[in-house]
């Protein structure tokens, strides 16, 4: 079925390539009642396959292609999936028919005659969607306000505080079918839902009332139904309170509502201002047993002590983003000291992290991000995508916002961050590790780190900054002159954007490329030579990689020399 529904839908798209008279001529058409055999082409040939499928099968097609093209999408006025009602006279009618086809009005700037006429189609739909990612021109969402009652999800972002009328209308309402709410403002600095003139939120009254997504805008805790929500999310980009209208963002007020939302399952919580927003009390705890997925934004200070009041499940997916705080390191350290905790507790083998990407910048702006994943890659490919990182059971970001003037934090504190993230993860059992560091930084410990981590398997090395990491791959000999190999199990190693030309050791006694040369030769005297050795977008002349296709079973090599740099 799953196959005939695909070959159905690219059919759809064949027959719909002819051009449309487009939504004004729908429009135009309905007003002025001319007849749907004169307007609308008609199919040339009704003994085709399409053609005898039966209405319940093409009404089911039509969902189908209404979800992957809607109208309106982009910013751009085009019909989307409503081409197959300008196909032929049968299509039309079986698409009139389904009423839940309309009930889905989703875009940037619809006009309010098509609103209209969208609303009149979908009847009495009752999974009726509403989403718009810009503010609708004037007289769009006042037309909203006779249907609330049968709204399933609304969700409007990107508004303007401009024209709060609209909104006040439809939040005065009651909405007994709401299940997913969305609301965000434009502007820099956060509004009240008062400063939009709300005084309820829908009455009171949204019994199913699932998921609730606030973005630059503060609802008092009073009006939210915390009880029933699984999902929460409040963004904040500057720190503002007012003595009538707290921001869920101040520590009471966001205390009391994480504390009244015990079945949540996702937590975002993100804050960007220059100010610390949340401080923890002393022995206070918030238990999420069934949170899967949280998300947290903030200072390190802020982040610190919202991780510090969570109890979570061990397998709750951690998101952090992290605006470093200069120049104290102490709340960098309790975050990963956190994060180990909760990844170590308990801390079967098989939830290990089998996977771990690094990315740094130059130092300047301070940016350092973690990925780490349970899943390995499952092919070189795999492990050059970022797809894998979208499974990630944990990422954290450190970084600093040059709007707030923070001064960056450096070298030193790169290494330090880098330090804490390899000795306190779990990271026995890892089998590939990515490390990305585009300029140099100061010397990082990692023979050290392949003694942590002896599965690694792949190595993924971009940039000047990992070039220690390349000549740390020497075998070293204890005082009892016993051979010890540096990640004992490495098959592939990937290399990208390094200088094998001009680049010396930090001492300043060799060149990179002799340093790592070695370093493969005495690994194969320990019979430990890689599977595959991937050269791209380096810097090397033609001789020199040619001179590596005995350290590896496979040598690929992009054939780029590179411009040397001095």
């Amino acid at each position: 079925m799953r196959i005939l529904l695909e070959t159905e839908l690219n059919q759809i798209r064949d027959m719909t390539h002819t051009p449309a008279r487009g939504i004004d001529k729908e429009l135009d058409m309905i007003s002025l009642g001319r007849g749907l055999a004169r307007s609308l082409p008609s199919c040339r040939s009704v003994i085709t396959p399409i053609s005898v499928l039966p209405p319940e099968l093409l009404m089911r097609i039509f969902r189908f292609y209404a979800l992957k093209e809607p109208p309106w999408s982009g910013g751009v006025q085009k019909l989307g999936w409503i081409w197959v009602t300008h196909v032929c006279q049968r299509w039309r009618q079986v698409a009139l028919g389904d009423s839940s086809l309309w009930a889905r009005i989703t875009g940037s700037s619809p006009n309010a005659k098509w609103i209209s006429e969208m609303l009149v189609r979908a009847r009495n739909a009752p999974l009726l969607v509403v989403d718009f990612a810009v503010t609708p021109v004037p007289g769009i969402l006042s037309k909203f306000a006779p249907h609330i009652f049968r709204i399933r999800e609304l969700r409007l972002r990107g508004l303007s505080v401009h024209r709060p009328r609209a909104l006040r209308e439809i939040c005065a309402l009651e909405a007994p079918a709401l299940e997913h709410f969305e609301l965000g403002v434009l502007g820099p600095y956060p509004v009240t839902f008062h400063q939009l003139g709300g005084t309820t939120l829908f009455g009171g009254r949204t019994p199913k009332l699932r998921t609730l997504s606030l973005s630059n805008v503060s609802i008092p805790r009073s009006l939210i139904p915390c009880g029933q929500l699984t999902q929460l999310k409040i963004t904040l980009f500057r720190d503002i309170s007012t003595h009538s209208t707290p921001l869920p963002g101040d520590s009471s007020q966001l205390l009391d509502l994480l504390i009244n939302t015990p079945d949540l399952e996702v937590l975002v919580l993100e804050f960007r201002p220059p100010t610390i927003l949340f401080q923890a009390p002393d022995g206070q705890a918030i238990h999420f047993p069934r949170l899967s997925r949280l998300c947290l934004g903030g200072t390190t200070s802020c982040v610190a002590n919202l991780l510090k009041v969570l109890q979570l499940p061990s397998s709750t997916t951690l998101h952090l983003r992290c605006i470093y705080e200069y120049p104290s390191t102490d709340n960098v350290n309790i975050i990963l000291r956190l994060v180990s905790a909760h990844f170590h507790n308990p801390a079967p083998v098989e939830l290990e992290f089998r996977s771990l990407r690094i990315a740094g910048d130059n130092g300047l702006n301070g940016l350092i991000a973690v990925a780490a994943s349970t899943a390995h890659p499952t092919s070189v490919l795999h492990a050059l995508g970022d797809d894998i990182d979208s499974d990630a059971e944990l990422t954290i970001s450190f970084d600093r916002l040059p709007l707030y003037r923070l001064p960056s934090f450096g070298h030193l504190t790169q290494q330090d961050i880098l330090e804490g993230v390899f000795s306190m993860l779990p990271i026995s059992n890892l089998k590939f590790l990515s490390i990305s560091i585009p300029a140099f930084v100061p010397s990082m410990k990692w023979f050290e780190l392949s003694q942590r981590c002896k599965k690694v398997t792949t190595i993924r090395a971009s940039g000047r900054g990992t070039s220690d990491l390349l000549t740390s791959l020497f075998p070293r000999d204890t005082r009892a002159y016993a051979r010890i190999i540096p990640f004992p199990e490495l098959e592939s190693l990937l290399l990208e954007n390094l200088d094998f030309v001009n680049a010396m050791s930090r001492n300043g006694a060799l060149k990179l490329y002799n340093l790592f040369w070695m370093a493969l030769e005495d690994r194969r005297c320990a019979n430990t030579r890689l599977s595959l050795l991937r050269i791209d977008h380096c810097v090397i002349t033609p001789d020199r990689a040619e001179g590596l296709k005995k350290y590896a079973q496979e040598l690929r090599w992009d054939g780029d020399e590179g411009t040397p740099t001095k």
